[in-house]
């Protein structure tokens, strides 16, 4: 029997060794893993989202960590032993453009930065008896550098670097390197193929065209495997992606021979934005890949063995990685922002059904939300504070929790959103812009007539369901025309909140001329009958920032014809410039050329470059904190969609921060945390432009850093921003991806016109000039590096006049009455939440009494400074009497 338990109890001892266990990391949202070689053993090695790197053993203990010095997305990581000592190095490549590379105890051995700014975005070693690094970006070079970081040559390519790769594709006994580069953001490569690495020439490439791989070069490819799944020696590519949301999976062999092909027909796969990445397990001769929350197993024939997982309803992880020593797969972070890791034995029948429970910063993030929610409906306005006059206006289809709905700080009106598009013909439009208003939006079908439009507003009046109808986009602004718009306002008076646009930014577009000239005066004037209907403007990249001060944008937004029908709203998909887009409409309203502005939030919000910004968030945590910081700004409105990724409660959590009276419903004049603005003369056109065609990606210039809105084009997603940047000067913005929550150092920075100067120097607040492109000062055009430092001293100008100014957290300052200010303090760390330290000074007067309303916690300033917490993923709301 004694020997019988010893058997056991080794037996057991050799399962603990053999199989993986779930961990935590001591660090933030983990973006990549990759397993690593150290003296026979194997590591992990983990990078995070803003340029962190560290190392663990496979059990979850630390070995080492190094914070970023230079924070930009590092968007990849490989591991190769170099310097031939039998231990695998880190090497990193940066969006801030530059390669590290780390030795297995975290000293950094070297960095390689070229003289010409580059946003990294691929490292890959081959090494065929001596290692070569190779790394690229967009600026249309291939470095290649040897194991001391030294550049050994540059070639010149086409495109941006997608992905870089090493394999035994064409030769058993000789690695190649694999080459994709993009010229659109999402699809369309320039270069797919391999080369020889020792003289750079092409050695077989595939064509876009190919007939072969129609839905390859139809589909956004996220991750890529290299392994033999053929058993013939030779490496193949296992690429990962989706197609119109649907999950997509192809293997190439190095002749472009497709050895499999798997996508799912129909709605039961498809999930928006769902994130696809995958592994080869190769004791099992399988394939798996995670789309969204479902997993997929297939044979090396493309046959589904298995699938687990329920759409839109499980983790989705930021990595996958196979780790052969415990034939486990290795799930690193979330993409909400985790920093735990989960374990699948593949070894275990069904392995793909095991439960992961959510743990780590996720964990966390989902208490600190629950609580949050628990005190906001324990919440009673207090007696300086008042009932709003004006309603919160979110028009969503959301369905709101009954606890939720008794709450009555203030009032939450429900709007629902339809998008018929209209069948009536258009020869009248056609006569006047020509065949361009005969274009329609492909994503839709036109079969709706206008009586049918009509009579949907007609029922709704009916019912008494307050509804608005998208009416337009940048691929057709009449999906219903001027007279149908003009019929509805008049059938439901009560109940039509308006009509939504979307993306029509081309001014050169003679569609979008019509529509400002003819169309706005009508709908103004019918709108106006109504009382209650809106026109929401969604628009991405700078739009609100710059793109609005063009010409014929300008006679729109900003001649005050139509400022109380206008209500600005955020496009943000794909985007790297939310904070301007925030600043200017920030700018608008408190300058008086619109009354209202709205947030949006929807599940694509957290995108940049879309490949390489994964999607499908479960927690409502980065959508709850933007849609406060813009409410705290003055967004009464919302174009708000009902994510099904998320978790519940959800935007109940928003919508009761804004019914209990929490949120208060601000009016421009109650803002105390605006310090200086930033005014717009001439915009420059040219730099507007590269922004808004944003789809391609070949726009590269050693001078796109010289401009005050500068590295907003696509290509530079991710990358680091220079001091002298607006951005970066006044907002407080590191870098270029997903900033809907600028830190504010100075306060809030709005941006305007120039013709709002005479009532910013009513105000006595200073303010600086540019043209988005350079300053202008006295007149006189400045180069952006040198205007920095007028950006920087009119911030602090502006930040001395202040009453708070706050330290690590995005914020505002809303005055209540005469004594007393609500200040809302939120996590900045958008999709890579963490609890965050944060400094309150109080610069002109002694606060009387300093109290969290939700906690009930009298807090205590020391000097005129008071140091708070602010919860991972969440936020806080002080009131400071005086």
């Amino acid at each position: 029997m004694k020997n019988q338990l010893i058997c056991i109890l080794a037996f057991m001892l050799m399962l603990g060794s053999a199989y993986a266990q779930n961990f935590i990391t001591e660090g933030n949202g983990i973006r990549n893993a990759i397993v690593a070689n150290v003296n026979k053993d194997q590591i992990l090695y983990l990078s995070e989202l803003d340029g962190a790197v560290a190392a663990y053993t496979l059990s979850g203990k630390k070995l080492w960590s190094q914070p970023t010095t230079n924070p930009a997305v590092l968007f990849k990581i490989v591991a190769a032993d170099i310097t031939n000592n039998g231990r695998d190095e880190l090497i990193a490549a940066s969006a801030n453009g530059s390669i590290y590379c780390y030795n297995s105890t975290g000293k950094v051995l070297w960095t390689f930065t070229p003289k010409d700014k580059v946003r990294f975005s691929e490292v890959a070693v081959v090494n065929n008896g001596k290692p070569q690094i190779f790394a690229g970006g967009n600026n249309y070079k291939l470095y290649e550098l040897n194991a001391k970081g030294s550049l050994v040559s540059t070639t010149k390519i086409d495109g941006v670097v997608r992905k870089l790769m090493p394999g035994n594709f064409i030769e058993k006994d000789k690695q190649s390197l694999f080459v994709m580069t993009y010229v659109h953001d999402k699809f369309r490569w320039d270069f797919f193929g391999f080369l020889n690495p020792d003289t750079k020439e092409v050695v077989r490439r595939l064509d876009y065209k190919n007939k072969e791989h129609k839905l390859l070069s139809k589909s956004m490819l996220t991750d890529f495997v290299v392994a033999d799944i053929n058993n013939d020696a030779l490496d193949d590519l296992l690429i990962f992606g989706d197609t119109s949301f649907k999950p997509f999976f192809t293997a190439l062999d190095a002749n472009f021979n497709q050895l499999m092909e798997y996508s799912s027909g129909g709605k039961k796969g498809t999930q928006r934005y769902a994130h696809s990445k995958g592994a080869y397990l190769p004791k099992n001769k399988q394939i798996m890949f995670q789309h969204g929350s479902i997993i997929y197993v297939l044979d090396t024939k493309g046959k589904v063995v298995a699938t687990a997982g329920e759409k839109y309803k499980g983790k989705v992880y930021s990595d996958i990685t196979y780790i052969p020593s415990k034939n486990s797969l290795f799930a690193a972070g979330e993409v909400d922002g985790g920093n735990a890791v989960y374990t699948f034995n593949v070894a275990k029948n069904n392995w793909w059904n095991t439960t992961q429970k959510k743990q780590g910063r996720m964990l966390e993030v989902e208490e600190n939300l629950a609580k949050l929610y628990q005190q906001t409906l324990n919440f009673k306005l207090p007696a300086y504070q008042q009932k709003s006059d004006k309603d919160w206006v979110m028009i969503t289809s959301k369905k709101i929790d009954a606890e939720v709905a008794n709450l009555n700080g203030n009032n939450v009106t429900f709007v629902i959103q339809r998008s018929p598009k209209e069948s009536t013909e258009r020869s009248g439009m056609v006569k006047i812009i020509g065949k361009e208003a005969l274009k329609k939006d492909k994503r839709g079908k036109y079969q709706d007539s206008r009586e049918d439009i009509v009579q949907m507003a007609r029922d709704f009046e009916a019912k008494g369901q307050p509804f608005t109808f998208w009416a337009g986009h940048g691929n057709d602004p009449f999906y219903i025309q001027i007279e149908t718009l003009e019929k509805i306002l008049e059938v439901a008076p009560t109940t039509c909140y308006g009509f939504v646009y979307a993306e029509m930014a081309n001014v050169e577009d003679p569609r979008v001329q019509y529509f400002v000239r003819e169309y706005m005066p009508r709908l103004a004037k019918a709108i106006r009958k109504n009382n209650r209907a809106k026109l929401y403007f969604r628009y991405k990249n700078m739009f609100w920032a710059a793109t609005s001060h063009l010409p014929l944008w300008k006679e729109m937004f900003f001649s005050k014809k139509y400022n109380d029908i206008l209500v600005p709203a955020s496009e943000d998909t794909s985007n790297r410039t939310q904070d301007l887009n925030l600043a200017g409409r920030v700018g608008m309203q408190s300058s008086g050329y619109v009354n209202d502005f709205a947030m949006r939030l929807i599940d694509d919000n957290p995108t940049s470059w879309r490949p390489l910004s994964p999607g499908g968030q479960r927690s409502i945590s980065p959508y709850l904190r933007q849609g406060t910081l813009m409410a705290a700004y003055g967004a009464r409105y919302g174009v708000v969609a009902n994510n099904p990724f998320t978790e519940e409660p959800g935007l109940n959590i928003l919508f009761a921060l804004m019914k209990s009276g929490v949120l208060p419903v601000v009016a421009p004049k109650d803002i105390q945390s605006i310090s200086a603005w930033h005014l717009i003369q001439n915009v420059d056109e040219k730099l507007i432009h590269t922004v808004d065609t944003h789809h391609d990606l070949k726009q590269y210039s050693t001078t796109d850093d010289d401009a005050v809105f500068s590295y907003a084009q696509m290509h530079w997603a991710g990358v680091n921003i220079p001091e002298h940047d607006f951005s970066n000067a006044a907002l407080g913005v590191k870098y270029r991806w997903l900033n809907y929550m600028p830190v504010l150092p100075n306060g809030m920075v709005p941006v305007a016109p120039v013709e709002a100067k005479t009532l910013i120097e009513k105000q006595g607040k200073p303010y600086f000039v540019s043209t988005a492109k350079v300053g202008i000062r006295d007149g006189v055009k400045v180069p952006a590096k040198e205007f920095g430092a007028v950006i920087k001293a009119k911030v602090a100008e502006g930040a001395k006049q202040l009453p708070i100014i706050v330290s690590g957290a995005s914020w505002s300052a809303i005055k209540l009455d005469e004594n007393h200010t609500r200040l809302i303090l939120i996590d900045p760390n958008y999709i890579n939440p963490q609890n965050t330290k944060v400094t309150v000074t109080f610069t002109h007067k002694t606060p009387k009494q300093i109290v969290d309303i939700l906690s009930k916690e009298e807090l205590t300033a020391t000097n005129n400074k008071l140091i708070v917490k602010v919860p991972a993923g969440s936020m806080r709301f002080i009131d400071v009497a005086y």
